[in-house]
C-alpha cells in the first residue's frame, strides 16, 4: 500500500461549541460494512490494527484498551452502523462515536471525538486528538487489504511516522483556522499544532 496515499483519504473537520468541541475524520474504505464493523468491534482483530481490549463489550458494558489503559463505557452498539462509547484517560472524559454507511464500492466511516473545551483543547487544538484517529485509521486501512506490515513497525518510531505526524497537525491546524470555532485565526491554529508536534515528536 502507499502509506502517504492513505493518509491523504482522510479528511478532517473541527466543530462544537459551549463546553464541547469535535474533531471529525470522513473516509472511505473499499470493503463492506459489515467487515469494517468486524474490524472494530471482534477484539482479535482490534488488537492486530488498534490495540488488545477486554472488559463486558456489550451496549451498557466497560471495556479497557489494554495498551494504553484509556477505558470507558458502551453506549450505543448497533451493528453494522453506530458504535458509541466513552473515552476515559488519564482523567479526562469524552465521546467516540462511529458511523459506518455502505455505499458503492465500500463503506464511508465517519469518527467523531467530543472533547472538553479545557485547558488542553486550548493549548493544543484539535491535533493532539486527531493525529492519534489518523495514525489508526490507516492501520485499519492495512488491515482490511491484508497488508502484511505490521503498523507499528511502519508508522512507530520512525522517520516516516514523524513526516506524517508534522503533516497531519498541520491539516488540522488549517482545518481549525478554517472553522471558525474559538474565533482562533490561522495563526493561532498553526501555533496550537505546532505545539501538539513538539509534544508528540520531543515530549521531554
Amino acid at each position: 500500500m502507499d502509506l502517504v496515499a492513505e493518509f491523504d483519504r482522510n479528511r478532517r473537520a473541527v466543530g462544537g461549541s459551549g463546553p464541547t468541541r469535535t474533531i471529525t475524520l470522513y473516509r472511505h474504505y473499499p470493503a463492506g460494512t459489515d467487515e469494517v464493523w468486524q474490524a472494530w468491534t471482534d477484539p482479535a482483530r482490534l488488537a492486530r490494527w488498534f490495540e488488545p481490549v477486554s472488559g463486558d463489550l456489550r451496549e451498557g458494558g466497560r471495556y479497557t484498551l489494554t495498551d494504553s489503559g484509556t477505558e470507558g463505557t458502551v453506549q450505543q452498539c448497533s451493528p453494522p452502523h453506530t458504535l458509541r462509547v466513552s473515552w476515559e484517560y488519564e482523567g479526562s472524559v469524552s465521546t467516540v462515536r462511529l458511523t459506518l454507511a455502505a455505499v458503492s464500492g465500500g463503506t464511508d466511516l465517519e469518527l467523531c471525538h467530543e472533547v472538553p473545551a479545557d485547558e488542553h483543547w486550548h493549548r493544543f487544538g484539535p491535533a493532539a486528538a486527531g493525529i492519534g484517529w489518523e495514525f489508526s485509521l490507516v492501520p485499519l486501512a492495512m488491515h482490511l487489504a491484508g497488508d502484511p506490515r505490521r503498523p507499528s513497525d511502519v508508522l512507530e518510531d520512525t522517520e516516516f511516522g514523524r513526516e506524517r505526524t508534522r503533516h497531519c497537525a498541520t491539516l488540522w491546524g488549517t482545518a481549525h483556522g478554517a472553522s471558525g470555532v474559538d474565533g482562533v485565526t490561522g495563526d493561532a491554529a498553526a501555533a496550537a499544532a505546532a505545539r501538539t508536534v513538539e509534544f508528540y515528536l520531543d515530549p521531554g
